[in-house]
Protein backbone atom coordinates (compact mmCIF):
# COMPACT_ATOMS: atom_id res chain seq x y z
CA UNK A 1 0.00 0.00 0.00
CA UNK A 2 1.35 3.37 -1.08
CA UNK A 3 1.30 6.18 1.47
CA UNK A 4 1.21 9.81 0.15
CA UNK A 5 3.24 12.18 2.22
CA UNK A 6 1.01 15.11 3.12
CA UNK A 7 3.99 17.33 3.56
CA UNK A 8 4.71 19.17 0.32
CA UNK A 9 8.30 19.90 -0.39
CA UNK A 10 9.54 23.43 -0.93
CA UNK A 11 9.97 22.84 -4.65
CA UNK A 12 6.49 21.50 -4.99
CA UNK A 13 5.05 24.42 -3.05
CA UNK A 14 6.76 26.84 -5.39
CA UNK A 15 5.39 24.99 -8.42
CA UNK A 16 1.88 24.97 -6.93
CA UNK A 17 2.03 28.71 -6.18
CA UNK A 18 3.07 29.44 -9.76
CA UNK A 19 0.13 27.40 -11.08
CA UNK A 20 -2.33 29.26 -8.85
CA UNK A 21 -0.90 32.60 -9.96
CA UNK A 22 -1.18 31.70 -13.64
CA UNK A 23 -4.77 30.51 -13.30
CA UNK A 24 -5.71 33.68 -11.38
CA UNK A 25 -4.16 35.86 -14.07
CA UNK A 26 -6.02 33.94 -16.73
CA UNK A 27 -9.33 34.43 -14.92
CA UNK A 28 -8.64 38.14 -14.51
CA UNK A 29 -7.99 38.50 -18.22
CA UNK A 30 -11.26 36.76 -19.01
CA UNK A 31 -13.09 39.24 -16.78
CA UNK A 32 -11.70 42.17 -18.77
CA UNK A 33 -12.75 40.75 -22.14
CA UNK A 34 -15.93 42.78 -23.13
CA UNK A 35 -19.17 40.97 -23.77
CA UNK A 36 -20.82 41.01 -27.17
CA UNK A 37 -21.87 44.60 -28.02
CA UNK A 38 -25.60 45.14 -27.78
CA UNK A 39 -27.75 47.74 -29.58
CA UNK A 40 -27.49 51.16 -27.92
CA UNK A 41 -30.52 52.31 -25.86
CA UNK A 42 -33.10 54.50 -27.70
CA UNK A 43 -32.67 57.30 -25.15
CA UNK A 44 -29.36 59.10 -25.61
CA UNK A 45 -29.62 61.61 -22.77
CA UNK A 46 -32.08 63.15 -20.32
CA UNK A 47 -31.57 66.55 -18.71
CA UNK A 48 -33.68 68.71 -16.44
CA UNK A 49 -33.13 72.37 -15.64
CA UNK A 50 -34.87 75.15 -13.72
CA UNK A 51 -34.24 78.93 -13.78
CA UNK A 52 -33.72 79.22 -10.01
CA UNK A 53 -34.15 77.18 -6.87
CA UNK A 54 -33.99 79.91 -4.22
CA UNK A 55 -35.82 83.11 -3.26
CA UNK A 56 -39.18 81.40 -3.82
CA UNK A 57 -42.15 82.21 -1.56
CA UNK A 58 -45.70 80.93 -1.25
CA UNK A 59 -47.74 81.72 -4.37
CA UNK A 60 -44.72 81.97 -6.67
CA UNK A 61 -44.44 79.96 -9.86
CA UNK A 62 -41.39 77.93 -10.75
CA UNK A 63 -40.61 76.41 -14.11
CA UNK A 64 -38.51 73.56 -15.37
CA UNK A 65 -37.57 72.08 -18.70
CA UNK A 66 -37.00 68.41 -19.42
CA UNK A 67 -34.86 67.65 -22.49
CA UNK A 68 -34.79 64.12 -23.87
CA UNK A 69 -32.59 63.14 -26.83
CA UNK A 70 -33.41 59.80 -28.44
CA UNK A 71 -33.66 57.77 -31.61
CA UNK A 72 -35.86 59.03 -34.41
CA UNK A 73 -39.32 57.48 -34.63
CA UNK A 74 -40.32 57.36 -30.98
CA UNK A 75 -43.39 59.39 -30.05
CA UNK A 76 -43.97 60.93 -26.64
CA UNK A 77 -47.15 59.63 -24.95
CA UNK A 78 -48.58 62.89 -23.65
CA UNK A 79 -51.46 61.19 -21.82
CA UNK A 80 -49.02 60.27 -19.04
CA UNK A 81 -47.86 63.85 -18.48
CA UNK A 82 -49.37 65.83 -15.59
CA UNK A 83 -52.35 67.95 -16.57
CA UNK A 84 -52.57 71.72 -15.93
CA UNK A 85 -54.54 72.29 -12.75
CA UNK A 86 -53.54 68.96 -11.22
CA UNK A 87 -51.64 68.68 -7.94
CA UNK A 88 -48.37 66.75 -7.98
CA UNK A 89 -47.83 67.05 -4.22
CA UNK A 90 -49.35 68.63 -1.12
CA UNK A 91 -47.83 71.98 -2.01
CA UNK A 92 -47.33 71.99 -5.80
CA UNK A 93 -49.83 72.37 -8.62
CA UNK A 94 -49.16 72.32 -12.36
CA UNK A 95 -50.21 75.60 -13.94
CA UNK A 96 -48.88 75.19 -17.49
CA UNK A 97 -47.48 72.38 -19.63
CA UNK A 98 -46.30 72.42 -23.21
CA UNK A 99 -43.88 70.38 -25.23
CA UNK A 100 -42.10 70.50 -28.55
CA UNK A 101 -40.31 68.04 -30.81
CA UNK A 102 -37.31 68.69 -33.05
CA UNK A 103 -35.59 66.15 -35.28
CA UNK A 104 -32.09 66.65 -36.62
CA UNK A 105 -29.99 64.01 -38.38
CA UNK A 106 -30.79 60.70 -36.66
CA UNK A 107 -31.86 62.16 -33.32
CA UNK A 108 -35.09 63.60 -31.93
CA UNK A 109 -35.08 66.11 -29.07
CA UNK A 110 -38.17 66.49 -26.90
CA UNK A 111 -38.54 69.59 -24.73
CA UNK A 112 -41.17 69.42 -22.00
CA UNK A 113 -41.79 72.70 -20.16
CA UNK A 114 -43.72 72.75 -16.89
CA UNK A 115 -44.75 75.64 -14.67
CA UNK A 116 -45.63 74.86 -11.04
CA UNK A 117 -47.20 77.07 -8.38
CA UNK A 118 -46.26 76.73 -4.73
CA UNK A 119 -49.00 76.55 -2.10
CA UNK A 120 -47.20 76.30 1.21
CA UNK A 121 -46.38 78.81 3.92
CA UNK A 122 -43.29 78.34 6.06
CA UNK A 123 -41.84 80.25 9.01
CA UNK A 124 -38.28 79.21 8.21
CA UNK A 125 -36.48 78.38 4.95
CA UNK A 126 -37.33 74.87 3.89
CA UNK A 127 -36.17 72.59 1.09
CA UNK A 128 -39.01 71.11 -0.94
CA UNK A 129 -38.94 68.51 -3.68
CA UNK A 130 -40.49 68.55 -7.13
CA UNK A 131 -41.43 64.91 -7.72
CA UNK A 132 -40.08 62.82 -10.57
CA UNK A 133 -42.12 62.53 -13.77
CA UNK A 134 -42.58 59.25 -15.61
CA UNK A 135 -42.01 59.50 -19.37
CA UNK A 136 -43.14 57.01 -22.00
CA UNK A 137 -42.12 56.86 -25.65
CA UNK A 138 -43.57 54.47 -28.21
CA UNK A 139 -42.63 53.31 -31.69
CA UNK A 140 -44.98 50.75 -33.18
CA UNK A 141 -44.98 47.93 -30.60
CA UNK A 142 -41.81 49.14 -28.84
CA UNK A 143 -42.26 50.99 -25.56
CA UNK A 144 -39.51 52.88 -23.76
CA UNK A 145 -40.04 54.15 -20.24
CA UNK A 146 -37.83 56.47 -18.25
CA UNK A 147 -38.15 59.03 -15.49
CA UNK A 148 -37.27 62.70 -15.21
CA UNK A 149 -35.57 62.84 -11.79
CA UNK A 150 -36.92 64.80 -8.87
CA UNK A 151 -35.27 68.09 -7.96
CA UNK A 152 -35.47 70.47 -5.04
CA UNK A 153 -35.79 74.18 -4.32
CA UNK A 154 -35.67 76.39 -1.26
CA UNK A 155 -38.91 77.96 -0.05
CA UNK A 156 -38.45 81.20 1.88
CA UNK A 157 -40.87 82.47 4.54
CA UNK A 158 -43.03 85.52 3.92
CA UNK A 159 -43.37 86.32 7.62
CA UNK A 160 -40.36 86.74 9.88
CA UNK A 161 -39.78 83.66 12.08
CA UNK A 162 -39.45 85.97 15.11
CA UNK A 163 -43.01 87.24 14.67
CA UNK A 164 -45.62 85.33 16.64
CA UNK A 165 -48.73 84.06 14.91
CA UNK A 166 -50.90 86.25 17.14
CA UNK A 167 -49.01 89.33 15.97
CA UNK A 168 -49.60 88.70 12.28
CA UNK A 169 -52.00 91.29 10.83
CA UNK A 170 -53.75 90.45 7.60
CA UNK A 171 -54.10 93.28 5.14
CA UNK A 172 -57.61 94.16 4.08
CA UNK A 173 -58.71 93.72 0.49
CA UNK A 174 -58.33 96.59 -1.92
CA UNK A 175 -61.52 98.63 -2.32
CA UNK A 176 -63.49 98.15 -5.49
CA UNK A 177 -62.64 100.71 -8.16
CA UNK A 178 -65.16 103.50 -8.55
CA UNK A 179 -67.33 103.15 -11.63
CA UNK A 180 -68.89 106.14 -13.33
CA UNK A 181 -72.50 105.06 -13.71
CA UNK A 182 -73.78 108.21 -15.40
CA UNK A 183 -72.59 107.08 -18.82
CA UNK A 184 -74.19 103.65 -18.39
CA UNK A 185 -77.55 105.10 -17.37
CA UNK A 186 -77.47 107.46 -20.32
CA UNK A 187 -76.71 104.61 -22.72
CA UNK A 188 -79.48 102.51 -21.14
CA UNK A 189 -81.98 105.36 -21.50
CA UNK A 190 -81.16 105.85 -25.17
CA UNK A 191 -81.45 102.12 -25.85
CA UNK A 192 -84.81 101.84 -24.10
CA UNK A 193 -86.14 104.89 -25.94
CA UNK A 194 -85.13 103.34 -29.23
CA UNK A 195 -86.78 100.03 -28.40
CA UNK A 196 -90.00 101.74 -27.30
CA UNK A 197 -90.05 103.77 -30.51
CA UNK A 198 -89.61 100.63 -32.63
CA UNK A 199 -92.38 98.89 -30.69
CA UNK A 200 -94.82 101.78 -31.31
CA UNK A 201 -93.92 101.88 -35.01
CA UNK A 202 -94.48 98.12 -35.37
CA UNK A 203 -97.82 98.37 -33.55
CA UNK A 204 -98.95 101.22 -35.82
CA UNK A 205 -97.76 99.50 -38.99
CA UNK A 206 -99.41 96.16 -38.10
CA UNK A 207 -102.54 97.71 -36.63
CA UNK A 208 -101.87 96.36 -33.16
CA UNK A 209 -103.01 98.00 -29.89
CA UNK A 210 -103.12 100.89 -29.18
CA UNK A 211 -103.26 101.59 -32.91
CA UNK A 212 -105.47 98.66 -33.82
CA UNK A 213 -107.73 99.52 -36.71
CA UNK A 214 -109.79 97.41 -39.03
CA UNK A 215 -108.38 97.46 -42.54
CA UNK A 216 -111.21 97.72 -45.11
CA UNK A 217 -111.78 94.46 -47.03
CA UNK A 218 -111.06 95.99 -50.45
CA UNK A 219 -107.72 97.42 -49.21
CA UNK A 220 -106.60 94.02 -47.87
CA UNK A 221 -107.74 92.23 -51.00
CA UNK A 222 -106.01 94.71 -53.35
CA UNK A 223 -102.73 94.02 -51.54
CA UNK A 224 -103.28 90.25 -51.77
CA UNK A 225 -104.11 90.47 -55.48
CA UNK A 226 -100.93 92.46 -56.12
CA UNK A 227 -98.83 89.69 -54.56
CA UNK A 228 -100.78 87.02 -56.46
CA UNK A 229 -100.32 88.89 -59.75
CA UNK A 230 -96.52 88.69 -59.35
CA UNK A 231 -96.65 84.90 -59.52
CA UNK A 232 -96.65 82.98 -62.84
CA UNK A 233 -100.01 83.18 -64.60
CA UNK A 234 -102.14 80.06 -64.14
CA UNK A 235 -105.80 79.10 -63.89
CA UNK A 236 -105.32 78.21 -60.21
CA UNK A 237 -103.99 81.66 -59.36
CA UNK A 238 -106.73 83.29 -61.42
CA UNK A 239 -109.46 81.41 -59.56
CA UNK A 240 -107.77 82.27 -56.27
CA UNK A 241 -107.88 85.96 -57.22
CA UNK A 242 -111.60 85.78 -58.06
CA UNK A 243 -112.30 84.09 -54.73
CA UNK A 244 -110.40 86.84 -52.88
CA UNK A 245 -112.57 89.55 -54.50
CA UNK A 246 -115.74 87.53 -53.78
CA UNK A 247 -114.72 87.33 -50.10
CA UNK A 248 -114.18 91.11 -49.97
CA UNK A 249 -117.63 91.77 -51.51
CA UNK A 250 -119.30 89.29 -49.13
CA UNK A 251 -117.58 90.85 -46.10
CA UNK A 252 -118.66 94.33 -47.20
CA UNK A 253 -122.25 93.30 -47.90
CA UNK A 254 -122.58 91.15 -44.79
CA UNK A 255 -123.94 88.22 -46.79
CA UNK A 256 -123.03 86.00 -49.75
CA UNK A 257 -123.24 88.32 -52.70
CA UNK A 258 -124.26 86.73 -56.00
CA UNK A 259 -124.96 88.39 -59.34
CA UNK A 260 -128.71 88.47 -58.67
CA UNK A 261 -128.05 90.42 -55.44
CA UNK A 262 -126.01 93.12 -57.16
CA UNK A 263 -128.90 95.67 -57.54
CA UNK A 264 -129.69 95.38 -53.82
CA UNK A 265 -125.99 95.76 -52.92
CA UNK A 266 -125.64 98.93 -55.01
CA UNK A 267 -128.78 100.39 -53.36
CA UNK A 268 -127.16 99.80 -49.97
CA UNK A 269 -123.87 101.31 -51.11
CA UNK A 270 -124.74 103.93 -53.75
CA UNK A 271 -121.17 105.26 -53.79
CA UNK A 272 -120.25 102.09 -55.73
CA UNK A 273 -123.02 102.48 -58.32
CA UNK A 274 -120.69 103.85 -61.00
CA UNK A 275 -118.80 100.54 -60.89
CA UNK A 276 -121.92 98.51 -61.77
CA UNK A 277 -120.71 97.55 -65.31
CA UNK A 278 -117.35 96.41 -63.94
CA UNK A 279 -119.01 94.35 -61.20
CA UNK A 280 -121.37 92.71 -63.69
CA UNK A 281 -118.39 91.75 -65.88
CA UNK A 282 -116.64 90.38 -62.78
CA UNK A 283 -119.55 88.07 -61.93
CA UNK A 284 -119.68 86.89 -65.56
CA UNK A 285 -115.94 86.16 -65.51
CA UNK A 286 -116.33 84.32 -62.20
CA UNK A 287 -119.08 82.12 -63.60
CA UNK A 288 -116.96 81.30 -66.64
CA UNK A 289 -113.85 80.53 -64.51
CA UNK A 290 -115.57 78.13 -62.15
CA UNK A 291 -118.26 76.56 -64.29
CA UNK A 292 -116.85 76.61 -67.84
CA UNK A 293 -114.23 74.22 -69.24
CA UNK A 294 -111.48 76.81 -69.49
CA UNK A 295 -107.97 75.62 -68.59
CA UNK A 296 -106.15 78.96 -68.71
CA UNK A 297 -106.68 82.48 -67.49
CA UNK A 298 -108.95 84.31 -69.98
CA UNK A 299 -107.23 87.03 -71.96
CA UNK A 300 -110.16 89.47 -71.69
CA UNK A 301 -110.35 89.35 -67.90
CA UNK A 302 -106.97 88.79 -66.20
CA UNK A 303 -105.65 89.09 -62.66
CA UNK A 304 -104.44 92.57 -63.57
CA UNK A 305 -108.01 93.63 -64.30
CA UNK A 306 -109.17 92.03 -61.02
CA UNK A 307 -106.56 94.02 -59.10
CA UNK A 308 -107.55 97.24 -60.88
CA UNK A 309 -111.27 96.74 -60.02
CA UNK A 310 -110.43 96.02 -56.40
CA UNK A 311 -108.32 99.17 -56.12
CA UNK A 312 -111.16 101.26 -57.58
CA UNK A 313 -113.55 99.73 -55.02
CA UNK A 314 -111.06 100.46 -52.21
CA UNK A 315 -110.47 104.01 -53.38
CA UNK A 316 -114.20 104.78 -53.71
CA UNK A 317 -115.00 103.14 -50.36
CA UNK A 318 -112.27 105.08 -48.56
CA UNK A 319 -113.29 108.38 -50.16
CA UNK A 320 -116.94 108.03 -49.09
CA UNK A 321 -116.16 107.02 -45.48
Amino acid sequence: MMIVNPIISAGNRRHFTQQVYLWSLFALCLAWIPAKAETSAPIHSLEISSPRDFGIVMGDTISSEIRVRMDVGYQLETANLPKPGSAVSDYLEVRELNWSQQTQDNETTYRINLVYQVFKGVREPETLNVPAIALRFKQDDKLVETEAPAWSFTLSPIISPKLLDEAVILRSDLPLPAINKSGHWQWLGISLSGLIGLAFYAAWHLGLPPFNRRTPPFVRTASALKKLNKQPASLINYRQGIKLLHDALNETAGYSLFAKHLPKFLEEYPQLHHLKPDLEQFFAASNQAFFATATTEPADYSLTRLEKLCRELAHTWHKKQ
